[in-house]
């Protein structure tokens, strides 16, 4: 399988027009999440900071705890998180960050398995 893999400097340039499109792409697939998630996933996640950005090569979940609480209910449902992210891309990260002074970053890649021909 090939891959066509182009190095940052290799690209055009960006423009205004992109970061927007992107922005209200970013903020569509954030509503359509939140709405896709059942009642207690959206409780943790309205406790934090959160959003859902597609810059990079997956879909990916950015959580900011804001607690040690809040940091281990995230903790508890990200099996949760990773089944509702898969239904919007086969690859998916969840990155959580952890209240100021209680450790580094967390990220988890979830990805769909590969259908057999």
């Amino acid at each position: 399988m090939n891959h066509f893999y182009s190095r940052p400097e290799d690209l055009p340039p960006r423009n205004p027009v992109d970061d927007s499109l992107q922005r209200n792409i970013d903020q569509a697939i954030t509503g359509y999440f939140y709405e896709t998630c059942d009642h207690l996933t959206q409780r943790v996640l309205s406790r934090g900071g959160w959003y859902v950005t597609t810059c990079g090569t997956a879909l990916t979940l950015v959580i900011i705890c804001v607690d040690r609480r809040h940091n281990w209910d995230v903790l508890k449902y990200m099996s949760s998180l990773g089944k509702y992210l898969k239904e919007f891309a086969p690859t998916t990260n969840i990155r959580i960050y952890p209240p100021p002074g209680d450790g580094t970053s967390l990220q988890m890649t979830f990805k769909m398995p590969m259908m057999s021909e």
